[in-house]
């Protein structure tokens, strides 16, 4: 189809009031056409009020069909002509370089004539304006490259439904006891779970991204080329305190003093949608808990005057609103709010059964917060008397913005939550105690959140996963493909790697969860043992290691490395040698996707698994790959870049270092015997915490541009290398390199 053909298509899908094609295009009870995610978006800001004809109080009314499909055939038929036009110029732009004395003229001739034998979809103005677009970039000089280059590219439209948010879970679910057991053998655990992470794979795995017009012009050419200007010496500096004018009394000290959070947490993504980066932040204490949003234009580089901004506020007693003083009463009904409420108290009577509104009542005013995470979808805050809530952070659902959605109950404390990056599972490590011998037990409990179309939350399946060490679990991290779990243990700084997904060709792509590998980091001198007549110089060393429990706190934080780098990071703090350490582990790829079959069901898999997916799956060996001692050993958290070119740590006293890691992810990185001295950038300082917990959260934004930074004093600091360039933005400042 020609060029001219298909622009008067695209003029079917351009909206008054919209700078781009509407991919979603709905009508509106006032008769207008709009975008269905814009609208709803600009909904909360203007209240419901046509962009067009600016009439108020107006909704969707249904969308149009056959103009969101006319949007993925004109997709469909610009990458279709854009190939046949890439194809058409490549011998002719090879035969102007080899000949200079050829004139415009016969240069356009050639390649008009090559253009019409091989395509008969391009146009003679199409042809002349790419010709004469080439032969002046070949005239200018050549600018640094940079990574947009290769992301403006044609790129396949593959045919089919764009990613949900949430995976579409069936009604119909087998009735089974959710309990897996695993071992260090790694033997079969008793249950299985077939968890759909549609939306993980569609967006982590290339060959099945879905990109459009606004994925291409989100790019931009000026960021990326500040960025390689600037990264990793030259930054930004952002701050901004969100609880400035929040000052209480100390009654014991008698001086005014301000409010410290116990925890925080930071979530970032690219909404092409709107084209902005958002970026929000949640703060909490012991009874309220505070989100804020921080959102900037994806392309462009002007971002004076934006500021975070609270959208939503809560307190432990079950209240939320859009600020303090407008917070929705709870009256302890879940059946009001729609709220599914599990208490699970591992007695094969009461498992899994729904608790009373009185009893709900009664755990909301006594218990405190200790954990809180983030997703785009989900606010998820653990504390107290076995207490962990889920929140609705997404304002297409059908739930207010920050109203509770989940609650569980137990009566053994949460150490620790996690939730997945596609919002599909959330999990918990709590430690209990044997009926028997009155020994402590670790769990987690899986959370499948299974959400109809529309993002309605209509069922939770928690599934029981005994870990085969006395050793409670410390933290968690999912992988950025949600099919894996990376945990560690308190003691005995071990770290686990638990498996989600199965690889099996007969679509049933998730059975039952199995650990694949388990190691120690760290060495420790600290041991427990049930043997009569233990040595007691092994006693002291013991008991001293103990008292300095608050000063060595041991595992910090963890995460999986790159996507399919089959790396681990771990950090520490402890007063003894032990630096932040990458681990590459070898065997089967963690984020691989073997057999590319989607399914919107869950389903039980009760046999054993066979022996290629056992190998598949297998890990064989860890290897430490580095040690970042020039940081020290005193770190409480740290961030990877998604770009794969930097680690940003952060220590005990709330300094932040950049070590720049251009090789991070290739299997080619050198030893710790043989590696040399690395770069280390101290970008910046934030608020020290005494325990890891309370430490700042940070986080590289999604193109790894920035990295965002909160601390328990609610002060929110960004750090940019896109901004500008060094000697031309006063703003752009040079880093302290402490080591080169």
């Amino acid at each position: 189809m020609e060029k001219i053909k298909i622009s008067s298509l695209e003029s079917l899908l351009r909206f008054p009031g919209y700078s781009q094609l509407v991919s979603d295009a709905s009508v509106l009870t006032c008769g207008c056409l709009a975008s269905e995610s814009g609208f709803s978006i600009d909904k909360v800001n203007n209240s419901g009020k046509c962009p067009n004809c600016n009439t108020e109080n107006v909704s969707i009314l249904s969308e149009i069909k056959p103009l969101r499909d006319l949007f993925k055939i004109v997709q469909s038929l610009n990458y279709q002509l854009t190939s046949q036009s890439s194809s058409s110029f490549q011998t002719s732009s090879r035969r102007r370089r080899s000949s200079s004395k050829k004139s415009v003229r016969g240069g356009i001739e050639s390649a008009i004539a090559e253009g019409s034998s091989a395509s008969d979809s391009m146009d003679f103005i199409t042809l002349f304006y790419k010709f004469a677009k080439e032969e002046d970039q070949a005239s200018m000089p050549e600018k640094p490259a940079s990574p947009d280059h290769a992301k403006v590219q044609p790129i396949a439209i593959q045919p089919g439904k764009a990613s949900a948010d949430l995976p579409v879970a069936n009604s119909s679910l087998p009735s089974y006891h959710n309990s897996t057991s695993l071992s260090p053998q790694h033997n079969t655990p008793n249950f299985g779970l077939e968890s759909s992470f549609h939306r993980a794979e569609s967006t982590f795995n290339t060959n099945n991204l879905i990109f459009d017009e606004s994925l291409v012009k989100s790019y931009s050419e000026e960021k990326e080329y500040n960025f390689s200007k600037c990264f990793p010496y030259h930054r930004k500096l952002s701050t901004f305190a969100t609880q400035s004018s929040k000052l209480h009394l100390s009654f014991k000290s008698g001086s005014i003093i301000k409010r410290n959070f116990i925890g925080s947490n930071i979530h970032t993504y690219l909404d092409f949608n709107i084209g902005k980066e958002v970026t929000r932040f949640v703060l909490i204490t012991e009874k309220k808990w505070e989100l804020y949003e921080y959102v900037v234009p994806i392309s462009g580089s002007d971002n004076y005057g934006v500021k975070p901004q609270l959208i939503c506020c809560g307190k432990s007693t079950g209240e939320y609103g859009d600020s303090s003083s407008s917070l929705n009463s709870f009256n302890g009904a879940k059946s009001a709010t729609g709220e599914i409420v599990i208490k699970n108290d591992f007695n094969t009577s009461n498992d899994g059964v729904s608790t009373s509104d009185s009893d709900l009542k009664k755990k909301l005013q006594s218990w405190d917060h200790l954990y809180c995470r983030l997703s785009k979808n989900y606010l998820v805050i653990s504390g107290t008397k076995g207490m962990m809530r889920v929140f609705n952070v997404n304002r297409m659902s059908p739930y207010q913005f920050g109203q509770p959605v989940y609650t569980y109950i137990t009566n053994f404390p949460i150490r620790c939550i996690a939730i997945a990056p596609n919002d599909g599972l959330v999990a918990c490590g709590i430690t209990a105690r044997e009926r028997l011998s009155g020994k402590e037990q670790p769990f987690i409990i899986l959370h499948r959140l299974l959400s109809s179309e529309d993002n309605y939350l209509h069922q939770v399946d928690p599934i029981t996963i005994t870990i085969p060490y006395r050793d409670p679990i410390k933290i968690m991290r999912f992988n950025l493909t949600s099919t894996h779990l990376l945990c560690c243990t308190a003691w005995e700084s071990r770290y686990l790697v638990i498996k989600l997904r199965s690889t099996n060709e007969n679509g049933e792509n998730y059975r039952r969860p199995r650990m694949i590998w388990s190691d120690t980091t760290y060495k420790s001198k600290r041991f427990r043992s049930d043997v009569e007549g233990e040595d007691k110089l092994a006693e002291e060393t013991a008991d001293a290691d103990y008292e300095l429990m608050m000063t060595n706190e041991g595992i910090t934080d963890l995460q999986f490395g790159a996507l399919n780098s089959n790396t681990v990071v771990i950090s520490s703090c402890s007063l003894k040698s032990r630096p932040p350490v990458v681990i590459r582990l070898d065997g089967a790829l963690i984020d691989s996707m073997k057999h590319h079959t989607f399914s919107d069901n869950y389903s039980v898999q009760n046999s054993f698994n066979s022996m290629e997916d056992e190998e598949y799956s297998s890990i064989k060996a860890a290897e430490t790959v580095m040690k970042i001692s020039e940081v020290g050993s005193l770190i409480h958290g740290f961030s990877l870049s998604p770009r794969g070119d930097g680690i940003v740590f952060l220590d005990k006293d709330g300094r932040l270092y950049l070590i720049p890691t251009p090789n991070l992810s290739s299997k080619s990185t050198t030893s710790t015997s043989g590696a040399s001295k690395k770069v280390v950038i101290l970008l910046g300082e934030v608020s020290n915490a005494e325990r890891f917990t309370e430490a700042a959260a940070i986080k590289f934004s999604s193109d790894g541009g920035k990295i965002f930074a909160v601390d328990r004093k609610g002060v929110f600091s960004v750090f940019d290398f896109t901004k500008g360039v060094p000697g031309e933005d006063l703003d752009v400042v040079k880093c302290k390199i402490l080591t080169f």
